[in-house]
């Protein structure tokens, strides 16, 4: 990506609004099938993790995250219980960061990337194991997000938050019901629809209509959702992963999205809804790690195990709207949203809502030219 992008912190009150899934374009997948490596690397357990060090002593704390994706008291909140003084950044895409992050001189001490991410970033060595000695918090954690494959026993990495891919659409435009990817043929969608420009999550609306795994592995599966995407494309207005403003302008009436884009745009337009197709989805979760070079890697433990806190955890999901990882902060959740089988689905709908796997360089490499398929098709 060659464009530009404002660093907004804490205090830049007039930074640009960047949605939080904005631009996951598909260099991203491309750049992740490109680099052809073997497994992540592991390690012996949480007890193995180098002992974290801390520049100085300074009480310093540099962050960087995803635009509007933190509780407005959570660094205040942080400073008064550590008095560490925290440094915030944003950016709005996950390649974006991880170049900052390979530069191997942004100095940042804890990074949010999502959870596809993470396994190239292990691959490449550039976040350092977790010391669970210093995160007696870590036992709020729900049990998915300990054993998620993305990084069992968080190892490496704490969530952040988390969401689902699904279906965003105007009540009053799209001239029916809207239960499944089925919305695409009606006919107020015409040319006014889209899909997510994510091979995985593009590609995962293709296999789930054709009732596949999708994280198969079949090749024939994989060249049916392609096609399958191909014939779609000629419905739709534009394969995009920006939908808030298109959403909430009535641009678009129906658009496969990420469901925090959904209920942020539903904020701002009442007349935006959100489903979970019955054929399913997938389930996305953003992490919080530390760098392998991080100068102040003790206050970033400090500042994780913070946030796993049953208050502030709670404080973050009620701000931005996005699922909570976190078990003991569910009691102090906003009501409405702890209720909302949309944000928090059943147990039987999880079963439909898989994290997306790592398949191996090949098989990515199967889908990053079935993308390319449907991009250029």
């Amino acid at each position: 990506m060659t464009e530009k992008v404002r660093i907004a912190r804490l205090w830049d009150v007039d930074s640009p609004r960047v949605t939080r899934r904005t631009m996951l374009g598909s260099m991203t997948f491309f750049a992740l099938a490109a680099c052809g490596v073997g497994e992540a690397p592991t390690s012996s357990g949480p007890t193995s993790a180098a002992k974290a060090t801390n520049l100085k002593n300074e009480p310093k704390l540099n962050f960087y995250n995803w635009t509007d994706y933190i509780a407005p008291e959570t660094l205040p909140g942080f400073k008064t219980a550590t008095g560490i003084e925290v440094t915030y950044d944003n950016f709005s895409t996950n390649d974006e960061m991880e170049a900052k992050i390979a530069s191997g001189s942004a100095g940042y001490d804890l990074v949010v990337p999502s959870d596809n991410f993470l396994r190239r970033f292990l691959r490449s060595g550039l976040v350092q194991p977790l010391d669970h000695s210093l995160l007696p918090n870590l036992k709020n954690l729900e049990k998915r997000f300990v054993e998620a494959d993305y990084d069992a026993g968080n190892k490496y990495s704490v969530p952040w938050a988390w969401g689902t891919t699904g279906l965003a659409y105007s009540k009053s435009q799209i001239g029916g019901e809207v239960t499944g990817f089925s919305a695409y043929d009606l006919p107020n969608a015409q040319g006014r629809s889209s899909i997510l420009d994510e091979a995985r999550d593009g590609m995962a609306l293709g296999l789930l209509k054709l009732g596949h795994d999708p994280n198969t592995t079949d090749p024939k599966q994989i060249d049916d959702a392609a096609n399958f995407l191909l014939s779609l494309k000629k419905k739709l207005g534009q394969i995009t992963s920006d939908v808030i403003e298109p959403l909430t302008s009535g641009q678009v009436r129906l658009a496969q999205a990420y469901s925090g884009d959904a209920f942020q745009a539903r904020e701002t337009n009442d007349d935006v809804a959100y489903a979970i197709p019955t054929e399913g989805g997938l389930s996305y979760v953003d992490l919080l790690v530390i760098p392998k070079d991080a100068p102040h890697a003790e206050n970033a433990h400090k500042f994780i195990d913070y946030i796993l806190g049953a208050e502030t955890g709670a404080a973050l999901s009620n701000a931005v709207r996005y699922g909570s990882p976190n078990a003991a902060a569910k009691p102090l959740i906003d009501k409405e949203l702890l209720n909302d089988p949309l944000v928090y689905p059943s147990e039987d709908q999880l079963k439909k809502l898989p994290f997306t796997k790592d398949l191996g360089g090949d098989v990515e490499a199967r889908y990053a030219d079935a993308w390319t398929k449907v991009k250029t098709g």
